[in-house]
């Protein structure tokens, strides 16, 4: 069944259903759970950024009070790669005992050398600090189109060359990684509360672990505080509590204290390096060229997918990229929100502002960009002709548009440092895209009941995009009631199966599915009741609040009804289907910013984002996804960065003290449209809206002082720097 072309609750803007047990404190998170007799863990880490364990010595630890037990993570030879690193778990009565125990285990390290500086792995000859025979600098991909170097900057007017880059920056949720583990009495059945972003899937991790059959595993996730990404498995931390509490045959709780969520909870890549982009002289970019590096941590990704460069703009005749991987001693790389798109995005609009700035007039790089916007694809308009590759071009032409109503773009924009005075404000713009389909294995219940009641129960989880509310939309639409009428009961792994939130697939699986299930029960219950109503099931159907029989034109209220029932329940069941979503959005976004020349502080004062998701389910939830991702890139752009003490090889900022984040007073006036496409399904929002944000700031931070800040953040000491650099070259 496709969506209603008549939407009655479907692209409204409706409250979180779950709102008032959130704003009460009555939602229980994993970090709220406490089981009786339940233990509590922590984990004993490495203090050095390279090392290896030469012994393990528990004795004094196993005579504290209220000790209970341990699991090794790692033996006596094993070589820790950064500070954090995994060793022992050890679990007590109480929380105080248990770090009473965990101080009191004893470990001996040979130290070895590290490295954390992405410029000091990058020096020649440098001695690899990954253990066996791993450099620190391997190849990332190497691409260019045919006779690039032979023709790519020939016939150009303007051509530009400049570094750019972006930091590694940290996993901060609210709500750290961690889980509550709990076997029943004869050790045959697990159930754990785990904060995840995939609850079936780490009921299978777990399984697999320990060699179990899945339908033996429980894991529940009723509400988690934010994944971005990083919490698709159980980690070191949720294995270890769960042997631990194998071992002690009672619940134990292990969550990670905010330094350890800073510091192995995952971290998003860096990405920096040299771009040379051309254009002719009317204006039309021919060749981008892009010599660029990120790093890791010691994981073995190829860090961003530079196969996107230059992003949006994959349509430029000569293209060349080549890309490096760079390991060092921190921790892993793990999915945040929108992998590789932040810093693709990067690289390629502020090389954009710098190339159009060349011209004399300088480009409005508004209208720079609608002159090098990718053509809609004519094989995708034949074959797709709802896909994006279809309908790029017409999507950004579009939002553009609106964007520049909304920022008043005509108004603001001036040549880059044109403002007057000592606070100089400018605007930027940046574009991004995301593909946020659906899939299949998004299992969904709805179960009528004689007294009018609707349950929708799915396993997805919910990890701040009101997926509760989502489902009970939809439900609500196909049944004539109000959101509010459906009971929605998720984050339970026996529920079905789900697939993990990412990638922004959350909606555009389950809603095509609650579509379906809705559909299924309200046939079904047409079924039922209508041989008691003396009429046929196709002559039935539902208005809000009633079910009308089309044969004599006869109504009745709904719970009336359902009444027909009896003691039975009608119940359908849904997966997701092609075509009620697809994949591939585009987003704009323009920013303002006032620079203070004389103390290099950056404000930003408005951020207007104009984003495509398809179908919009809720508009209410729709804004305050856009917003939230607004937010994340701002704090992209002026707060966040890792940083790490190049002789300890330790993050020096691991709290919420010195990793900065924007407080309420940094946050900017957000004005968000949704350009509703109801013609493509239902399309991901989570994700996109963080793109642009920080390529938007910075290119209008380049407006406001006319010179380019090249590194994000852009903080006090990189604009006085930038500013002096100017100075210096005049």
């Amino acid at each position: 069944m496709p969506w209603p072309s008549k939407r009655r609750v479907i692209g409204t803007k409706v409250p979180r259903l779950d709102a008032p047990v959130k704003a009460t404190g009555r939602a229980k998170y994993s970090f709220d759970i406490n089981r009786p007799g339940m233990l509590h863990a922590r984990i004993v880490r490495c203090p050095h950024a390279h090392a290896r364990v030469k012994s393990i010595d528990t004795a004094a630890a196993e005579k504290i009070p209220g000790f209970r037990a341990f699991h090794l993570l790692v033996k006596p030879g094993v070589e820790l790669l950064f500070a954090g690193a995994e060793i022992i778990a050890v679990c007590a009565d109480t929380e105080e005992h248990c770090e009473d125990v965990a101080r009191a285990v004893r470990v001996a390290y040979e130290v070895l050398p590290h490295l954390v500086k992405e410029e000091d792995a990058l020096r020649p000859n440098q001695q690899g600090t990954l253990g066996g025979n791993d450099p620190n600098v391997g190849p990332g991909g190497e691409f260019a189109t045919a006779n690039f170097d032979a023709q790519a900057f020939q016939n150009v007017a303007h051509t530009v060359e400049a570094r750019y880059g972006v930091p590694v920056i940290c996993h901060q949720c609210l709500e750290s990684h961690g889980q509550v583990a709990e076997w029943d009495k004869d050790l045959a059945n697990l159930t754990v509360y785990a904060s995840t972003q995939a609850v079936p899937l780490v009921a299978g991790q777990y399984a697999q672990y320990f060699k179990i059959p899945v339908t033996r595993v429980k894991c529940i996730t009723h509400y988690m505080g934010g994944g971005f990404g990083s919490k698709f498995n159980p980690g070191p931390e949720g294995l270890a509590v769960a042997e631990l509490a194998r071992k002690t045959r009672a619940p134990v709780k292990l969550m990670l204290d905010r330094a350890e969520e800073v510091t192995v909870g995952g971290q998003r890549p860096s990405a920096a390096g040299t771009v040379k982009i051309a254009a002719t002289k009317d204006g039309v970019v021919r060749a981008y060229e892009v010599d660029c590096y990120g790093s890791p941590g010691v994981g073995r990704g190829a860090t961003v997918n530079m196969q996107y460069l230059p992003y949006v703009y994959s349509h430029i005749p000569f293209i060349k990229r080549k890309h490096r991987v760079v390991r060092l001693n921190i921790q892993t790389a793990r999915a945040m929100r929108a992998p590789g798109h932040p810093q693709n995005c990067y690289l390629t609009d502020q090389a954009l502002d710098d190339l159009a700035a060349r011209f004399n007039p300088p480009i409005d790089t508004l209208q720079f960009r609608l002159r090098n916007l990718p053509p809609n694809d004519p094989d995708a308009a034949k074959n797709a002709p709802l896909s994006y590759l279809a309908l790029r071009h017409t999507i950004y032409t579009r939002e553009i548009e609106i964007a520049r109503k909304l920022s008043q773009w005509d108004k603001k924009w001036h040549a880059p440092g044109a403002d007057k005075g000592v606070v100089k404000r400018g605007i930027g713009m940046a574009l991004h895209t995301w593909g946020g389909g659906g899939g299949v294995n998004n299992d969904v219940r709805v179960t009528i009941s004689a007294d009018g009641s609707v349950l929708c129960q799915c396993s997805t989880q919910d990890l701040g995009t009101a997926e509760r509310t989502v489902l009970a939309i939809v439900v609500a639409e196909v049944l004539g009631l109000e959101p509010r009428d459906i009971t929605v009961q998720i984050g339970e792994s026996p529920f079905g199966r789900s697939t993990p939130s990412g990638g922004s697939t959350t909606c555009p699986g389950t809603a095509p599915a609650a579509l379906n299930a809705a559909n299924a029960a309200r046939d079904a219950f047409f079924r039922a009741i209508a041989p008691r109503l003396n009429a046929q099931p196709g002559d039935l159907v539902i208005e809000p609040g009633r079910v009308v029989n089309r044969g004599n034109n006869e109504g009745m209220p709904w719970r009336q009804a359902c009444a027909r029932l009896g003691q039975n329940t009608s119940v359908g069941t849904g997966d997701w289907t092609p075509g009620l979503s697809l994949q591939g959005v585009g987003g704009v976004q323009t920013a303002e910013v006032a620079v203070d020349t004389e103390t290099g502080v950056v404000r930003c004062t408005k951020i207007v984002a104009v984003q495509d998701c398809g179908l919009v389910i809720n508009k209410l939830g729709c804004e305050s996804q856009t917003a939230g991702g607004v937010i994340m890139g701002l704090n992209y752009a002026l707060f966040e960065e890792a940083i790490f003490d190049r002789t300890t090889g330790r993050q020096v900022n691991p709290n919420m003290e010195f990793y900065k984040l924007g407080g309420i007073q940094d946050m900017p006036d957000i004005v968000v449209h949704m350009m509703d496409m109801p013609e493509r399904g239902v399309i991901g929002i989570g994700e996109p809206p963080t793109i642009a944000t920080c390529a938007a700031v910075g290119n209008a931070v380049f407006n406001a002082i006319g010179v380019r800040v090249p590194n994000a953040p852009f903080t006090p000491d990189r604009v006085l720097a930038a500013l002096a650099s100017r100075k210096g070259n005049r």
